[in-house]
């Protein structure tokens, strides 16, 4: 009967140590770090040019086989689609809008929306 007592408490034991080990608070800023973005002085021929070609958007919307007819190779190219909003209501999936890239639920990283997005409200400039 004794034996019996020590096991069923060693057995509590074990089983309050497990929950305790699987009890954990999570520190929102550990779970998600803050992302430094740069947004400022946004540049076409540096920052634009270098995510459209690192997301391959020049890769498939170029002069020599622009798919869907759009092409993204140059500043005047690029500016239609500003200018119209495509460019960035593709690439932020807004309604309305088709997502790119394409065949992707996911969209290209926040940074880079970001910096398109202050680009163009900075007056999307040939600099």
């Amino acid at each position: 009967m004794e034996l019996q007592i020590i096991k069923v408490n060693i057995l509590l034991l074990g089983l309050i140590g497990l929950l305790f080990m699987g009890c954990y608070n999570d520190v929102e800023e550990e779970l998600y770090p803050t992302v430094n973005c740069n947004t400022a002085g946004m540049s076409y021929s540096t920052d634009v040019v270098t995510i459209l070609t690192n997301n391959s958007c020049i890769s498939c919307h170029n002069n020599t086989n622009p798919q869907g007819s759009i092409k993204l190779d140059t500043y005047s190219d690029v500016k239609i689609y500003v200018d119209n909003g495509r460019l960035f209501g593709s690439v932020n999936h807004d309604v309305g809008f088709k997502s790119m890239p394409q065949g992707s639920t996911t969209k290209i990283n926040q940074c880079s929306i970001d910096q398109l997005q202050a680009w163009i409200k900075d007056g999307a400039l040939n600099n």
